[in-house]
């Protein structure tokens, strides 16, 4: 029997309640699964979660106090290979050929994404030579374009120098655009080289293709690219509270846009995969969404609903009956049970009564040097996100108290404490 092709697409931060384009996916044989909750606010521990089946208090590939960026590469790269990577080993296994095409560079071989092929979009590029050119003018020039241009006028590489210009003066182009307001270079993040890179790719079968997008993804302001207003305003809301700050009303106007754009660009990603459909278990979804002032603010800390309910429509092969939801919530720890028993031939199940999400603190890259000691010990605390049916409720295991929700005390513990007793403990 022939295996399926997996395909995992993730509108990154997209909201399940800003998701309703996707509605269109139904005409292309895909279902829609309700109720699906993100294991982790932010985009490094909740893919990890999504390609081992582990949330992030077993996976260990999480944020914490005084973790920087560096930090995480190792932690990541170190647990990835304990944990074999996941689906990226597992389907190795299979002889299954692995590929993964990102904006987010969270996704790449630095954080233990280990792949046949990982390619790396971040931000605006026009073709893939671009992005190459781009590469080297960072990675072996430096950023010097003088030098580059000279390397390649002295080596022959006329072609290149001339495309090197032609890339510059567009960009150049673009930020005056932006700069006089006619065009807003906060809308394009990478997408539309991924999806003329797919376009092109002729992929060998059985292949696992893992892609992100991330058109929903800040900068959503057009005078804060380096989203340095965007992320302070999330530090003073995780240190103190602040509810009013002006950023926010901004915020709920061009999320919406931001959320469209990326809705549009995942169609159009599903559509340049036709040839493969029919041989496909393909699954689209998010890693968590973001919060607009609705019990706080951004992503990576806060445990909210509009930050951890994400949409998941599959489609399902041919000769794949559609499973019927079997829980009212589906974790997406589910995925890699999901596809193991898809490629095995065994029976399918979605959905659970059951599902979590963890956090460990702010992630490295928000600023909290300004918070007391107090503070400190309430940001980096252990939480956890619990929905049931019975119940819905964030328990602070660090400080052993419930911070919301509608359980009943005892009830919650029992919980909390079954959760944590089955836990493997992570070493990295």
């Amino acid at each position: 029997m022939k295996r399926p092709n997996i395909i995992i697409l993730v509108i990154d931060t997209l909201r399940e309640d800003h998701s309703q384009g996707l509605n269109r996916l139904s005409e292309l044989g895909f279902v829609k699964y309700e109720n699906a909750i993100a294991p982790a606010p932010w985009t490094l521990p909740s893919h990890v979660s999504l390609i081992t089946g582990l949330y992030p208090s077993q996976h260990g590939i999480h944020e914490g106090f005084s973790r920087t960026n560096e930090d995480l590469m190792h932690i990541a790269t170190a647990g990835m290979s304990r944990l074999s990577y996941g689906l990226l080993g597992e389907l190795r296994d299979y002889e299954y050929t692995t590929h993964i095409i990102t904006a987010n560079p969270y996704l790449s071989t630095k954080f233990g994404f280990k792949a046949y092929e990982n390619v790396v979009v971040p931000g605006r590029f026009y073709s893939e030579k671009h992005l190459a050119l781009y590469r080297e003018w960072v990675g072996k020039y430096g950023r010097n374009r003088y030098v580059m241009f000279r390397d390649f006028v002295k080596n022959g590489r006329y072609v290149d120098a001339i495309l090197g210009i032609i890339y510059s003066s567009m960009n150049v182009i673009e930020v005056l655009a932006h700069r006089l307001g006619v065009h807003d270079l906060s809308m394009e993040k990478g997408s539309r080289l991924i999806t003329r890179i797919i376009e092109k790719r002729r992929f060998m079968e059985p292949f696992l293709l893992l892609i992100n997008i991330m058109e929903a993804h800040s900068p959503y302001l057009p005078d804060d690219l380096g989203d340095v207003k965007y992320n302070n305003a999330i530090s003073r809301w995780i240190i103190d509270e602040y509810v009013n700050d002006p950023i926010i009303e901004r915020l709920r106007i061009s999320y919406p846009r931001h959320s469209s754009l990326a809705v549009e660009r995942a169609i159009g990603i599903v559509h340049a995969l036709r040839p493969y459909l029919d041989n496909s278990l393909i699954i689209v979804t998010s890693d968590h969404g973001e919060l607009l002032g609705d019990g706080g603010l951004g992503h990576g800390y806060f445990l909210k609903d509009g930050l951890l309910r994400v949409p998941l429509w599959i489609r399902w092969p041919s000769g794949v009956k559609p499973p019927k939801q079997a829980g009212h919530y589906v974790s997406l720890t589910q995925i890699p049970s999901i596809i193991n028993n898809v490629i095995n031939g065994d029976e399918v199940r979605v959905g659970s009564n059951l599902a979590l999400s963890e956090s460990f603190g702010a992630p490295p890259y928000m600023d909290y040097s300004k918070a007391t000691h107090e503070q400190l010990r309430k940001i980096f605390s252990h939480r956890v996100r619990v929905y049931t049916r019975g119940c819905i409720f964030t328990y602070n295991v660090s400080m052993e108290i419930i911070e919301e929700g509608n359980c009943e005390e005892g009830t919650a513990k029992e919980i909390i404490k079954n959760f944590i007793s089955l836990r493997p403990q992570p070493t990295t």
